[in-house]
């Protein structure tokens, strides 16, 4: 195979190992590296993840063509003492064992950490065996996993400076391939998804599995006053408690693939403010109602949205002040307020305030420690 160099045991050189997933907000944005890498030359088969089988990388990181080493295990539930903590605990350590073991056998030339529980194994297998270690962090606050990795990284590829790691690079946040492309299309993409050209239309959604709050929040909106035409991402755990009397401008799905390709085209989003979700909308520069979710660690949801607010086109609705009729007055605000952004043909003109190039700063960082080499830390990528 001459297109492939391999080392005596049959293994590719210049392996990179992408470690983490767990939830779609953290796989994301190793599955929009991993493309970049291989269109900068790297082949699939030189590129392996190790993830959670409790995540959603056993579902994604196979259907993109990738090697996934899936490991048991799970996170900690808060940091109270409790036997289900102990059990989760016995499975990290067993995980990171099994980490271990895989960086000895697959011997990458660097491994890249998405942050979250599912990061660990593949993570601190790299610190025991001394391979380059680069994290990845989604959010305006680290992750704890990405806390406990941060004196052994060789550097951190962050959204912004100030998440508490070192070596901090601002690179933004790797984005998918279809965020980019949806943004070119903007609301051309109306008619193919049976959106009128010109009435306002609101996506709401709450990540893969669903945020009830939110939907609740959007469910009781619809029962006490008209709503503009609704394009809801109910998700999966919320699906079967969807109610059956809604009006027919509210369309819901349990998933939707092109989620990115309907929020490029909508007048205004609803959402929790996840990392990747915060880095798709500074790239497509939608308004949008963020509701961080109040349990998340280190409060990160709050931060991520403050700089969205900052940059002048979200607002920040807390958790427990959601419920319809605080939704739907929301709603109505943001819809007048933006409505003078758009030009005679009905298109906005919107400012993105994200980092389009995200993708390619992360996969050049990570190719420059695969190569061996010891680079300068530029605390901006360009």
């Amino acid at each position: 195979m001459n297109d492939l160099e391999r080392n005596k045991k049959g293994r590719p050189k210049g392996g990179i190992v992408i470690a983490g997933g767990g939830t779609a907000g953290h796989l994301l944005p190793g599955l929009a590296v991993a493309d970049e890498l291989q269109r900068l030359g790297k082949s699939k088969d030189q590129i392996v993840f190790i993830g959670s089988a409790r995540g959603i990388e056993k579902e994604l990181v196979p259907a993109s063509g990738y090697r996934l080493w899936a490991l048991t295990g799970r996170g900690l539930n808060g940091r109270r003492v409790s036997l289900a903590n102990l059990g989760n605990l016995i499975g990290i350590c067993l995980g990171v064992l099994k980490g271990a073991w895989l960086i000895a056998r697959l011997r990458p030339r660097v491994v890249l950490s998405l942050g979250g529980y599912a990061a660990l194994p593949g993570a601190i297998g790299a610190v025991i065996l001394r391979v380059p270690l680069v994290l990845a962090e989604q959010n305006a606050v680290a992750s704890a996993a990405n806390r406990l990795l941060r004196s052994f990284a060789k550097a951190a590829a962050v959204p912004s400076l100030g998440t508490g790691l070192k070596n901090e690079v601002v690179t933004g946040n790797p984005v998918r391939e279809s965020v980019l492309e949806a943004h070119q299309l903007g609301r051309q993409s109306r008619a193919e998804l049976g959106w009128p050209p010109h009435d306002p239309v609101v996506v709401v959604f709450g990540g893969s599995l669903g945020s009830l709050r939110i939907n609740e929040a959007l469910w009781q909106a619809a029962s006490i006053t008209e709503l503009p035409m609704i394009h809801h991402v109910v998700g999966r755990r919320d699906w079967k408690v969807l109610p059956d009397a809604l009006p027919q401008t509210i369309k819901s799905f349990e998933y939707d693939e092109n989620l990115p390709k309907a929020i490029a085209a909508a007048d205004l989003v609803v959402c929790r403010p996840g990392g990747s979700t915060s880095a798709e909308l500074a790239v497509l520069g939608v308004p949008a109602i963020l509701v961080p979710l109040p349990n998340a660690p280190n409060d990160h949801q709050r931060r991520n949205a403050e700089v969205l607010v900052q940059a002048g086109f979200a607002t920040l609705v807390e958790d427990a002040e959601l419920d319809g009729n605080r939704l739907s007055i929301e709603i109505e605000r943001m819809l007048n307020e933006f409505k003078g952004s758009a030009d005679p043909d009905g298109e906005r003109q919107r400012r993105s305030v994200g980092h389009p190039r995200a993708t390619r700063n992360v996969a050049d960082l990570v190719l420059k420690y695969a190569s061996g080499e010891a680079p300068s830390i530029d605390r901006e990528e360009r």
